[in-house]
């Protein structure tokens, strides 16, 4: 259940506050959001009342401090800017192109230029040699807006390696996955703003099972980043008031070229035996 908003926590309070702390709500109110956005003096001064008062209602909604309060109201008007129906709505008072089909190709041309100029090499060296070991588990997930990638992943890998699997990130759906991994085994994340919940639980789980994390993100970062032995970063903003994924095709792309050259052999002849079964015969011995 996703949490209140600020504003909507300011509204629900106001009848069972003081009257001081009203004056604070509803110049909060008038002046949304900005008013929250200066020092708690400068609040507290226009609202006509004291430093404490301020600090008294804050922990009212149910804060630590307004420093918390602030970071909770940064963390809602990022999360409306950057949403696909804001963006929208603000691109309708922009000039349009009339090439739009140039404009978009170009945009992403940009973010996957973007993306390459700035990829770590070390990470996605130790990417591709997490994934080049046949003796590994692989699991692949995603979030609402990125389980598709990790379903693709998992099928060209079982192309060209054993034990990788498409698995949903949900530690009530996806517990039996967990429970058949062992130490040492990799675990491939995509998860992308706004960060899915289920899925970084998920994979906190399979880190403390033993596991190794290998996360694709934006350039913002999955909370995830911060427990992964890899990160893959892509940007993902373009023409497009939806957040692209063309550069996570890149990237997912390059990650299996690297590893079929790492193996030519072995993914060759895997794939031989691949195709005399859905030819209906016995693959002859490589």
């Amino acid at each position: 259940m996703a949490l209140p908003s600020v504003r909507a926590l300011l509204k629900q309070r106001e009848a069972s506050v003081t009257a001081s702390e009203r004056r604070i709500i509803a110049v909060l109110l008038a002046n949304y959001p900005s008013a929250a956005l200066t020092s708690i003096s400068q609040l507290a001064t226009a609202a006509g009342v004291s430093d404490p008062t301020v600090h008294r209602l804050v922990l009212k909604l149910g804060f630590e401090g307004y420093p918390e309060f602030q970071r909770a109201l940064l963390a809602e008007v990022d999360a409306r800017m950057n949403s696909p129906l804001s963006r929208l709505e603000s691109s309708a008072d922009q000039p349009h192109t009339e090439d739009t089909q140039q404009a978009m190709l170009g945009s992403l041309t940009l973010a996957i230029g973007k993306t390459a100029e700035l990829a770590s090499r070390e990470d996605f060296e130790r990417t591709v040699s997490l994934l080049a070991d046949p003796q590994r588990t692989v699991l692949c997930c995603g979030g609402r807006a990125s389980g598709f990638f990790a379903a693709w992943l998992a099928v060209l890998l079982s192309q060209i390696r054993p034990r990788a699997r498409h698995v949903e990130p949900s530690l009530e759906r996806g517990s039996e996955a967990l429970a058949d991994l062992s130490p040492g085994d990799v675990v491939v994340v995509y998860d992308y703003r706004r960060y899915q919940e289920s899925v970084v639980q998920f994979a906190r789980a399979a880190r403390d099972l033993g596991a190794h994390v290998v996360l694709f993100t934006d350039e913002w970062r999955s909370p995830i980043a911060s427990f992964a032995d890899a990160v893959l970063v892509s940007f993902v903003q373009s023409a497009s008031p939806f957040d692209t994924k063309v550069p996570v095709v890149a990237q997912t792309e390059a990650v299996v070229a690297a590893l079929v050259q790492r193996a030519s052999v072995d993914a060759k002849n895997r794939l031989k035996r691949i195709e005399a079964l859905r030819a209906g015969r016995v693959a002859e011995d490589a």
